[in-house]
């Protein structure tokens, strides 16, 4: 029997992943989907083996999403798996589905419904979704050694950030794939040469993508000039993982994964609070600032021994203060982190009553605060003002210079220095590997930070990779002041280590 018309045109769009995602999904102001041309390429690709070497901003995560939801929609039986190192990876990824889900009555008739009728949409322990034609989605994080993978046999693997996946990981996760399945990563690429992610961009087996940032139609000259500044030139390493989407300087991890996450529990004790110019925006006075942000922060005297550490960015950009508890725990000295407090687009001096009020409620044996951007008028204020004069900071607040030097001991009478951010580096990395340090093992923003900072060599430097290390910089504050106890008045401060031979600052 004979299709008519309109029957060939929907087997067409069926069979066709980018007409049947123009058809079927939708961008976030309402319109219809279109593709870039670039993604046009990958999304009708039938290679079995796919992987890619990103820049920012050149819709990958439109791709895969589009992918995926079109192999389900389409595939009788189908068993997919949508993997990532961390858990907020994959959440933006789950976000956009669950987006289009909620965009498109036929998309969301799609899904089997339970026999209490709801959508058979399972989100603990990790989120999966199930077809009416039994295909089935799942989204699984990596963690350190992929135990997450190894439940499954899935015809399709889809990878996001495979450039950070652990070693152990994969392993796992291709034993997963069952044979004759697909396997599609995407990654920006971090320069690192001895890793899996690597090797597969080198692979005659695998078809290759690279998509640099300014195959997004919407680059332009401006952008060029903002990342180029960011980034410090095209010859960095930041420009060419970020931007241009190439392997680059070879590069390495500025932390140990594995000791990271041999320090990371379950704390009852922390909190996570986020604070935004929008909630200080109707204040009119100081004093309404000021118990507008004691009341969102909302804490509870503490005693005990505390330290704080601050990364202080630009009105722009993000402030991370971090809250640690020294406690001893039999023969240990432990460093437990007990706050974390995000401070979106807040100006200086609310930042100023915020570590006041801190202060107030913590009593800190040192605050230590980023010198650059706000930092250093954030200290002035703390320091100057005669409202603040009453908190005692002379002794316990100080600004670090991440440029500068630090001197760190004496060896035959001279002085030896170590640049100041490779020795605050160099303190979290000796906590680390004695496990003396606790992250709270359910704010996936502080692994995903501590996971992928990586550092490239220039010129005998060590320079750290930029723009997802706020909360880092933050806990390199509080490590620092409190290594260096009693604070010198001059502009060098002096502390007195042992080296972490495995830090690259002492090799």
């Amino acid at each position: 029997m004979a299709l008519t018309a309109r029957e060939r045109k929907l087997a067409e769009t069926l069979r066709d992943p980018v007409l049947w995602g123009q058809a079927y999904l939708h961008n976030r102001d309402g319109s219809g989907r279109t593709y870039w041309d670039h993604q046009l390429e990958d999304l009708r690709s039938s290679h079995k083996n796919i992987i890619h070497l990103d820049g920012r901003d050149v819709g990958k995560s439109i791709v895969l999403s589009t992918d995926a939801l079109h192999y389900a929609f389409t595939t009788r039986g189908g068993q997919g798996l949508i993997a990532a190192p961390h858990q907020g990876h994959l959440d933006t990824l789950i976000e956009e589905i669950e987006f289009q889900l909620d965009h498109n009555e036929d998309l969301m008739n799609s899904i089997a419904l339970t026999k209490y009728g709801k959508p058979k949409i399972q989100r603990k322990p990790y989120f999966r979704i199930e077809f009416t034609n039994s295909s089935v989605i799942y989204f699984r994080p990596a963690g350190a050694y992929g135990d997450a993978f190894r439940s499954l046999h899935v015809n399709r693997v889809w990878v996001d950030e495979g450039a950070w996946l652990p070693e152990r990981a994969w392993k796992a996760l291709r034993q997963c794939l069952k044979t004759g399945g697909r396997l599609k990563i995407y990654s920006t690429p971090n320069g690192l040469r001895n890793t899996t992610y690597y090797r597969l961009t080198l692979s005659e087996q695998f078809q290759v993508f690279r998509w640099s940032s300014w195959l997004n139609p919407h680059w332009n000259a401006e952008r060029e000039a903002e990342l180029l500044e960011f980034y410090g030139g095209r010859d960095t390493s930041g420009w060419q993982h970020e931007v241009a989407g190439e392997h680059g300087k070879p590069s390495y991890g500025a932390f140990n994964i594995e000791q990271f996450n041999l320090c990371r529990q379950e704390l009852l004790e922390y909190q996570k609070i986020t604070i935004t110019d929008a909630e200080l925006r109707d204040c009119e006075t100081e004093e309404a600032a000021y118990d507008r942000l004691e009341l969102l922060l909302n804490l509870m005297p503490r005693t005990g021994l505390f330290w704080i550490g601050g990364d202080l960015g630009y009105t722009n950009d993000p402030t991370e203060l971090v809250v640690f508890q020294e406690v001893e725990v039999g023969d240990r000295t432990i460093l437990k982190l007990v706050l974390r407090l995000h401070m979106k687009h807040v100006s200086y001096p609310h930042i100023a009553q915020t570590i006041a009020l801190l202060e107030r409620y913590f009593t800190p044996a040192g605050i230590g605060v980023d010198n650059g951007g706000n930092g250093l008028s954030v200290v002035q204020e703390l320091l100057t003002l005669d409202k603040y004069k009453e908190l005692q900071l002379e002794d316990r607040l100080k600004g670090f210079d991440f440029g500068g030097m630090t001197r760190i001991t004496l060896r035959d009478g001279k002085e030896i220095k170590k640049r100041t951010k490779e020795l605050m580096t160099s303190l979290i990395n000796g906590a680390l590997q004695r496990k003396q340090l606790i992250f709270p093992s359910d704010d996936l923003e502080i692994e995903d930070q501590f996971t992928t900072q990586t550092y490239t060599l220039r010129d005998g430097k060590i320079i750290y990779s930029k723009g997802n290390d706020h909360i880092i910089d933050a806990v390199r504050c509080a490590m620092l002041i409190r290594e260096l106890g009693d604070l010198d008045a001059g502009t060098e401060e002096t502390v007195f280590i042992k080296p972490v031979l495995t830090d690259p600052v002492f090799v």
